[in-house]
């Protein structure tokens, strides 16, 4: 299972640089309404998951039971939203603009990696060694592989730079470490990077329906076979793009209204899932990808490990930043809940968590309303708006359960948002066909105009 990371840039100079280079948009951090994005757990500790939020990171050691607060100051990093990766053991390494942060087993004190000081955009542990992991940079319009075999401590250059690309992600094969995919732009090409030989050379595959505003980001990689990627387009329309051979093929199995920000394998990689709030969710068997709508709203963020099934939910509308399902995305019940955040975590004073976040969380406890542990009390639906739907290859419209069979959304309870007209989808008992549908339509298109503001710095999961 791979967790694919929202690369989000902040302040006016480094989005400028990006934006020119027409790099992945980074979003706002310190003042933003209160989002997740990405959720990692710890490959040997199940009850070990470090949350992405635009307030910095959350943490529980207990599955989910309690969380407590990394700020920003304490990490090395201020407005972004950076890729991470957890080691075995619990180290947490960042992806940050000036380079690698990376924090000791407890999260408590962090450091700048050395050897590496430029502008990461994205990094992924090494499935199979415990101390590895691999990371991508930019300098103007070329790419670096780097790597490090000492848990984050040191990066080296991994390879010779690849010329003429604008890197969004990278990914290891879960079964070989010299198996290595990057995303990106070649020029106004969508295309994947591959080396099979542990960066010695390199490959450029096109990705197709793709272009400057329909970026391919890696949204997994089998688990059981490192030909088997899993890619995943920005912009909108969107689809989901699968190759079985590396990436000299692919296939189209799902398209999407707007991209589906959450996708993640189980860890057998039998299943798949994709999501996101506005053409909902959708499952298939990784060996037909026949494409299941099973409700009609979804999480904009997924991670299905050991640990569960996860996904990211928005508090105002869900009642929670974080569900879990049991039923394979069906639906999904709240576990982490923002006024439930418990404050900064337990770290002696000198760390720089310990030094830098008690000082810090009156203001954001304000922000995000933790003063008292009061979940919102959200009324759920228990079907879709008339037409809601997504397509798959291979007919429109998703198939999913009607109303009486409790088809839900994003939402633990079954909260659903309302969704464009047109194409199938999950029905909503005696109001389809009902004469106030043109009244319900204008409601929905000014819900999801909210909803998918609030929800926009979201970029990939797993």
């Amino acid at each position: 299972m791979s967790h694919k990371r929202a690369i989000h840039v902040l302040g006016i100079g480094f989005t400028a640089l990006v934006g020119l280079c027409g790099t992945p948009r980074l979003a706002a951090a310190n003042g933003a309404f209160p989002t997740v994005s990405q959720l990692v757990p710890d490959p040997s500790d199940a009850d070990h998951l470090v949350l992405r939020t635009t307030f910095g990171l959350l943490v529980t050691r207990d599955r989910g039971a309690s969380w407590d607060w990394l700020c920003e100051e304490g990490m090395g990093y201020k407005d972004v939203q950076p890729p991470m990766a957890v080691l075995p053991g619990g180290v947490i390494l960042l992806a940050t603009p000036d380079g690698i942060m990376r924090s000791d087993a407890a999260g408590c004190d962090f450091e700048r990696a050395s050897g590496i000081d430029a502008m990461v955009l994205d990094l992924a542990r090494v499935p199979t060694d415990p101390n590895g992991a691999v990371a991508v940079s930019l300098s103007g319009t070329d790419a670096q592989l780097w790597r490090t075999d000492d848990g984050g401590m040191t990066f080296t250059p991994l390879g010779d730079g690849i010329s003429g690309f604008i890197p969004s992600t990278v990914d290891v094969a879960p079964t070989d470490a010299d198996v290595i995919y990057v995303s990106g732009l070649a020029g106004t090409q969508g295309s994947l990077v591959r080396t099979r030989d542990g960066a010695k050379t390199f490959d450029t595959l096109p990705v197709p329906n793709t272009s400057t505003s329909r970026r391919p980001f890696i949204a997994a990689i089998d688990p059981n076979d490192a030909g088997t990627v899993y890619v995943r387009l920005d912009g909108e329309p969107s689809s989901l793009e699968v190759t079985h051979d590396g990436g000299d093929t692919f296939a189209s199995p799902l398209m999407t209204r707007v991209p589906a920000l959450g996708l993640a394998l189980s860890p057998d990689g039998k299943t798949v899932i994709a999501s996101n709030s506005y053409d909902g969710t959708f499952r298939a068997d990784s060996t037909s990808l026949d494409f299941e709508k099973v409700a009609c709203g979804g999480p904009s963020c997924l991670s299905f490990s050991a640990s569960g099934l996860f996904g990211c939910g928005d508090q105002g509308v869900d009642g929670f930043i974080v569900g879990r399902s049991d039923d394979l995305g069906a639906s999904f019940r709240g576990v982490v809940d923002l006024t439930c955040v418990r404050g900064p975590a337990a770290c002696g004073a000198a760390t720089t968590i310990g030094s830098a976040c008690p000082g810090a969380w009156p203001a954001t406890r304000d922000q995000i309303g933790a003063n008292e542990c009061s979940p919102p009390d959200i009324e759920p639906y228990t079907g879709c708006f008339a037409g809601a739907g997504g397509s798959t290859a291979a007919s429109s419209g998703g198939t999913g359960p009607s109303a009486g069979a409790g088809a839900g959304g994003a939402a633990g309870a079954g909260q659903t948002p309302p969704a464009k007209s047109g194409g199938g989808g999950c029905s909503v008992g005696a109001r389809r066909g009902s004469p106030d549908d043109g009244a319900w339509a204008l409601a929905a298109g000014v819900f999801m105009l909210v909803r998918r503001r609030r929800g926009s710095n979201a970029r990939r999961s797993a």
